[in-house]
C-alpha cells in the first residue's frame, strides 16, 4: 500500500466512517424523537377535541337545564318537562324528583313501557343508593393536558373550565349524570328546583351522535368518536386511510366514549420518522461524497504536485545537461582554434561550423526556455500576420547545415501560395521542436512535412517512422515536464516542453496540435493555424 493510500485513509476515510456511524446514530435518536413528539402531538389533539366536545354538550344540557330552572314552581318545571318529552329530539326522557317520595313524574301507574324501563334504569338514583352527583374526574380537574414534551401548542386556549362544585355544606345546583348500564352509555342531566325537588331529563344519545355523523368532529386534524366497546360512533373522515392515534374520554359526560386524533395527512404521520432518516441521510451522504471527494481531490493534486516537482527536477536534470552539451562543444573547437591545433582550412572551417552550430543549438534551447515562461506567466504576445508556408519551408530547409538536425526534413506536399495567419518566429519554434522531436525518436529516415488546405484551416503535418506514443499517452505529452517512460525516450535527450511548448504556442495564434498515429507506423503531430 503506498504512502499516499494510506495517508488517505488515515487522514479522510476512517474520520468520515467514524462520522457516518455518529451521524446514524444521532438520525435514528431523531427519528425517535419525532415519533414520540407527534405521538404526543396527538394525545394534545384527542385532548383539545374531547374538551371541546364536552363543553359542546355540556352548552346544550346547560340550554334546557335553564329553562327548567327558570321555572317558578315544581308544576311550570313539570310543564317544561313534559314539552321536551314531547318535542324535543335531544332529550330521550324527563323526570321530577321530590324527595321523600322519589320519582313522582314518570308515575309508576300508567307509565308507558318506554317509562317503566326509564325508571328502572335509574332506580339506584331516585332511590338514593347513588348520589346524584358523581365524583369528580381528573379529567375535569385540573383540567392539565397529560404531561409530555412542550409542544407549541395550546389545547385550552379556545375553551374555559367548568364553573366549580359548591362546597360540601351547600347542595350543588345542577350537575350531570353519566350512567352505564351493560353497552349502554346514557347521561343524565338534572336541575334543582326553588322548592328542593330535582327536574330533568336523559339525554338522546342516538340523536346526538347522528348529529355529529353529519357534522364530524370539527377539527384540524383527523378524528372520531368511539364507544367502549371501541365501535366507531363517529368514524374518521374518508382522507384518513389508516395510521398512529391516541385518544382520550370524552368527560365527565360519557366516560365510556372516547375520541380518537390522527393526522389527516397520513402518510406524513406514519412516515416521520422515516423522512427524518431520509432527509437526514441525504444530507449525511452529501457530507460524506464532500469529505470523501475532497480528500481525493487532494490527495490527487498533492501526487500532481509530487509527479511535478520530480518532473521539474528531471527537467532541471535534462536541460543542465542540454545546456553543457553545446557549451562543452563550443569550448572544444574554441579552445583547438584558440591553440593552433587546427592549421588547416577544413579542419578549422569545420570547427567553426561546429560552434556556430552549437551556438543555433543552445539558442534555440534557450528561446525555448523563454518562450515557455512566457507562456506560463500569459506574457508572451503573438505577432499574427499572412504567412506563406512554401516560402516558410523552404527558407528553414535553405537555412540548414548538416550539423543541424532538422535540416534533412522532407518536404512530401505544400501547394504554392498557401498561407496562414500566425506569428512567423512562434511557427518556427513549433516547427522546430517538432523536427528535433523527429530527428531523436527517429533518427533512421528524416521527418516529412506536409501542409494542405482544410476548410477555413490550415493543417501542416510532421510525420516519422519512430516507435511513435505509446497507448494512452497521446494526450500526457504535451503535459509539461512529461516525457514516455520507456526505453527509448531514456536514451533520447531532451528538456520535456518541447510539445508542451508547441502545443501553448499553436492555441496561443488560435490553432491547436494534435498526436496521431501514422499509417503503417511512426507518430504525425498536426498543427492546425487559421488560414487566410
Amino acid at each position: 500500500m503506498s504512502r499516499y493510500l494510506r495517508t488517505y485513509l488515515l487522514a479522510i476515510v476512517l474520520p468520515a466512517v467514524l462520522l457516518a456511524l455518529f451521524g446514524a446514530v444521532l438520525l435514528f435518536g431523531l427519528a425517535d424523537f419525532v415519533r414520540e413528539d407527534r405521538i404526543e402531538r396527538l394525545r394534545y389533539d384527542a385532548f383539545a377535541i374531547a374538551l371541546r366536545e364536552s363543553k359542546a354538550i355540556q352548552a346544550l344540557l346547560d340550554e334546557r337545564l335553564d329553562r327548567i330552572a327558570a321555572a317558578p314552581d315544581a308544576d311550570a318545571a313539570l310543564a317544561v318537562l313534559r314539552e321536551f318529552s314531547a318535542r324535543d329530539p335531544l332529550v330521550r326522557a324527563a323526570f321530577l324528583w321530590r324527595k321523600g317520595e322519589g320519582c313522582v313524574w314518570p308515575q309508576a301507574t300508567g307509565a308507558t313501557e318506554e317509562e317503566r324501563r326509564f325508571r328502572f334504569r335509574y332506580e339506584p338514583l331516585f332511590s338514593g343508593v347513588v348520589p346524584w352527583s358523581p365524583p369528580q374526574t381528573s379529567q375535569w380537574a385540573p383540567f392539565a393536558p397529560p404531561a409530555g414534551p412542550s409542544v407549541k401548542y395550546d389545547p385550552l386556549a379556545p375553551v374555559s373550565p367548568p364553573p366549580p362544585a359548591d362546597s360540601a355544606s351547600t347542595p350543588p345546583s345542577r350537575g350531570y349524570r353519566p350512567w352505564s348500564s351493560g353497552d349502554r352509555s346514557d347521561l343524565l342531566a338534572w336541575t334543582r328546583l326553588p322548592g328542593g325537588e330535582i327536574a330533568g331529563f336523559e339525554l338522546e344519545t342516538v340523536y346526538l351522535v347522528s348529529r355529529l355523523q353529519a357534522t364530524g368532529i370539527p377539527s384540524e386534524e383527523a378524528a372520531a368518536l368511539v364507544d367502549g366497546n371501541g365501535t366507531e360512533l363517529v368514524p374518521f373522515p374518508a382522507s384518513y386511510g389508516g395510521g398512529p392515534w391516541r385518544e382520550e374520554p370524552v368527560d365527565p359526560f360519557f366516560p365510556r366514549w372516547r375520541i380518537r386524533a390522527a393526522l389527516s395527512d397520513v402518510s406524513s404521520g406514519r412516515d416521520a420518522g422515516r423522512s427524518v432518516l431520509a432527509v437526514g441521510g441525504t444530507l449525511f451522504g452529501l457530507l460524506l461524497l464532500c469529505l470523501a471527494g475532497g480528500g481525493l481531490a487532494l490527495l490527487r493534486a498533492a501526487r500532481r504536485e509530487r509527479l511535478d516537482a520530480l518532473r521539474k527536477t528531471d527537467f532541471v536534470d535534462n536541460v543542465s545537461h542540454e545546456l553543457k552539451t553545446p557549451l562543452s562543444g563550443i569550448r572544444l573547437s574554441a579552445e583547438l582554434l584558440a591553440e593552433g591545433r587546427l592549421p588547416d582550412g577544413p579542419r578549422r572551417d569545420k570547427a567553426v561550423r561546429s560552434i556556430l552550430a552549437e551556438s543555433d543549438r543552445l539558442d534555440r534551447l534557450v528561446s525555448n526556455l523563454l518562450d515557455f515562461g512566457r507562456l506560463e506567466r500569459g506574457r508572451r504576445r503573438f505577432d499574427l500576420q499572412r504567412v506563406d508556408l512554401a516560402a516558410l519551408l523552404e527558407e528553414m530547409g535553405a537555412e540548414g547545415d548538416p550539423t543541424t538536425r532538422h535540416s534533412s526534413f522532407v518536404t512530401r506536399h505544400c501547394e504554392r501560395g498557401l498561407a496562414a495567419l500566425s506569428d512567423p518566429d512562434a511557427l518556427r519554434r513549433i516547427l522546430s521542436n517538432l523536427l528535433d522531436n523527429a530527428a531523436k525518436y527517429a533518427p533512421g529516415a528524416p521527418p516529412e512535412i506536409s501542409a494542405r488546405a482544410a476548410g477555413n484551416a490550415v493543417e501542416l503535418v510532421v510525420a516519422d517512422r519512430g516507435p511513435g506514443v505509446p497507448p494512452g499517452l497521446e494526450e500526457k505529452v504535451f503535459e509539461r515536464f512529461f516525457r514516455a517512460d520507456d526505453s527509448l525516450a531514456r536514451r533520447a535527450n531532451g528538456s520535456g516542453i518541447g510539445l508542451s511548448l508547441a502545443r501553448g504556442l499553436a492555441r496561443g495564434m488560435g490553432g491547436d496540435l494534435i498526436y496521431r498515429p501514422r499509417p503503417g507506423g511512426g507518430a504525425e503531430f498536426v498543427l492546425m493555424l487559421p488560414g487566410v
